[in-house]
């Protein structure tokens, strides 16, 4: 699970709101990997950093 996220940089906005929910909402990472950003530009961190863990 999320627990907390920090972002520097320009354009991260889009990524806090999708920390945001991920965080409030308790989403388990195995479960975050099926959702799949509307505008997937600078979301497809979220995709990169569950593949580099494993999910």
């Amino acid at each position: 699970m999320l627990v907390g996220a920090t972002f520097v940089g320009q354009d991260v906005a889009e990524m806090v709101h999708a920390a945001t929910v991920a965080i409030v909402g308790e989403v388990p990472l195995r479960r975050l990997w099926h959702a799949v950003p509307v505008f997937p530009s600078m979301n497809e961190v979220w995709l990169r950093l569950l593949e580099e863990l494993g999910l």
